[in-house]
């Protein structure tokens, strides 16, 4: 079943690029990629001068205010004309100004919700990229109201979320545009803290260590861990630098602060319907008040979660969705935190905590409500009372894998059409994917999945056949496939140039790691880390080992290797002149294909 539905959504993640792919053939990319180096060094960015805009549909001039008989208006930034020939041509929104917008235009559904997606994208590259295209245009006083585009994003909302088959239909996508469309209730700390951290890694290499735990292990102890940094090298800072650790060290702080139960029923009381959801939300607040134990605080949110989408239709107004709506993403944001301190002892504990982390994705819309018979199952093998055999573990992993495939497809399903597009003229566009990916409840259900395929791997003592390479059980393959070519053992963290067509053991992978033939990476095992997300989208078999068996495969660095992963997590590496027949035929039928 969850594979015939893996297809369903594949069908229509190829549907969408292809469609956009035919827009996107037409696009002048060198042209798009100059104006965005020109906008990024323009004093107002993608703006051109400050105007009002009246509710009749006139534009006066700055000292023209809209006269209350019209209704009056609000005043802004207008676009360039560059800007608004490519929106007219090209479908390409640049500093979109919402209160300048209608709803149904900025919504687009004829497009795939393209507008609303590109203004999450361009958020996201402002927050990596020093502002972006408005690197200069942030200071341009008067171009956005953040007062106007508040208001505009709470009318927007109650708009939108009046239509219970829009809820349904797109539950996914409006949770996560409310992490970035301002309305007084946006919050996306788990994106900033990333996006600082990397921003600090980019012009400060010696953090990249620190970048890499807070993007793939986040938990508390980084805010020790960036203060201890911060002073160690506090003589190597700029000024500009010392001012992002402060940002960094805030955005830490927020993230982890202590869970609000008083602010959180204060916002629930905002809710005028009053029904059996609104009534267990309640009970949760009252009744986990003082809990700090997260094998228990996870579960209960986890179904909080699952609840809130069930029913979120049966609050009638878009107000109280909306209020219901942002509720649930501060219930993701404590899950987030909590899955993180929840470090279970027993394969009991690691079993419970895989299926609500599943069921917390089916709650934030990562999982589609009609496959979620997938994590009825998985809680049947939990609550089995008998010692469970190797068989169901199988299960249980493979159809936990399944769950955290799905969950990583619901975002690529959504968004790849845009990356792709802007990737084409903004490089740094293909880091979206991953960070929603990685901001989300596949994180931590990605690691939970893969400590599990790690016991299960040595209770069955899974058999590799890596060269003359000791203790090989330290071996575990994370994503099937096969490779030939040269072996390059890179047992340093800085990032280097890659070829395609060759096979690399990393002690520590780069942070964008470019396409290759084969990986393998040292301490790398999450399902949803960068590099096991690259191999997966592109079929590059992935395994992780020990830090003794790079150090041992070190002696064949630059020889030709055959390299495979089985579906099973079974490695396989031998060199050159001991590849059969029958595996020498694969690359050479390869070879062969006509271009």
């Amino acid at each position: 079943m969850m594979i015939k539905k893996q297809m369903l959504i594949t069908l229509s993640v190829l549907f969408l690029n292809f469609s956009f792919s035919l827009q996107s053939q037409d696009l002048p990319t060198q042209e798009l990629s100059q104006l965005i180096e020109d906008l990024k060094k323009d004093r107002r960015g993608p703006y051109h001068r400050i105007k009002w805009f009246c509710k009749d549909g006139t534009i006066r001039e700055p000292k023209d205010p809209c006269p209350d008989s019209i209704g009056g208006g609000i005043q802004h930034a207008s676009y360039k004309e560059v800007v608004e020939k490519n929106a007219k041509k090209y479908h390409i929104f640049f500093g979109d100004i919402l209160a300048y917008t209608s709803h149904v235009n900025f919504w687009d559904a004829a497009h795939a919700q393209s507008r609303l997606k590109q203004y999450q994208l361009g958020k996201y590259l402002s927050s990596v990229d020093d502002g972006w295209i408005l690197r200069q245009g942030r200071y341009y006083r008067g171009a956005v109201q953040s007062e106007d585009e508040e208001t505009w994003g709470i009318d927007f909302y109650n708009w939108l979320l009046s239509d219970s088959e829009r809820i349904k239909s797109n539950y996914y996508l409006i949770r996560q545009s409310l992490r970035d469309i301002p309305h007084n209730g946006d919050n996306n700390l788990a994106q900033q803290m990333r996006s600082e951290s990397k921003v600090i890694a980019d012009q400060f290499p010696d953090f990249m260590d620190l970048r890499v735990k807070i993007h793939g292990q986040p938990s508390a102890e980084d805010i020790t861990l960036v203060k201890n940094f911060k002073a160690k090298y506090a003589s190597k800072l700029t000024p500009e630098l010392t001012k992002e650790f402060t940002k960094l060290e805030k955005t830490l702080l927020d993230f982890y602060a202590p869970i609000d139960f008083d602010l959180l029923k204060k916002q629930l009381e905002e809710i005028k319907t009053n029904n059996l959801t609104k009534q267990k939300i309640i009970t949760f607040l009252e009744n986990y008040r003082n809990e700090k134990r997260p094998e228990l605080i996870v579960p209960a949110i986890a179904d909080l979660l699952y609840t809130i989408r069930e029913h979120c239709t049966d609050f009638k107004t878009g107000r109280d969705r909306l209020i219901l709506l942002d509720f649930s993403n501060e219930l993701e944001n404590i899950i987030l935190r909590k899955s993180q301190e929840w470090k279970p002892e027993t394969l009991h504990g690691l079993l419970k905590k895989i299926y609500s982390l599943s069921y917390a994705a089916a709650g934030t819309g990562l999982v589609e409500l009609w496959e979620c018979e997938s994590i009825n199952s998985l809680v049947a093998i939990y609550n089995s009372q008998k010692e469970l055999t190797v068989a169901e573990l199988s299960d249980f992993l493979e159809t936990s894998r399944g769950i955290l495939e799905w969950s990583a497809s619901m975002v690529k399903a959504h968004y790849e059409h845009v990356v792709t597009m802007y990737g084409s003229f903004e490089p740094k566009s293909f880091g979206f994917i991953d960070d929603r990916i990685r901001s989300s409840i596949a994180l931590s259900l990605g690691e939970s999945i893969s400590s599990l395929g790690s016991f299960l791997a040595k209770k069955t003592s899974l058999t590799n056949s890596v060269l003359t390479v000791s203790n090989q059980s330290s071996f575990r393959g994370l994503n099937p496939g096969y490779a030939y070519g040269e072996l390059v053992i890179i047992d340093e963290s800085n990032d280097i140039e890659v070829n395609s067509d060759k096979i690399y053991i990393f002690q520590k992978p780069p942070s964008d790691l470019k396409p290759v033939a084969g990986i393998m990476t040292v301490a790398e095992g999450n399902l949803v880390s960068h590099v096991q997300l690259l191999a997966r989208n592109l079929g590059i078999p992935n395994a992780a080992l020990s830090d003794i068996n790079l150090k041992e495969l070190k002696a064949y660095n630059g020889k030709k290797v055959f390299y495979a992963v089985s579906n099973k997590g079974n490695v396989i590496l031998k060199l050159e002149k001991d590849m059969s027949a029958e595996e020498l035929a694969l690359f050479k039928k390869e070879k062969e294909k006509p271009i």
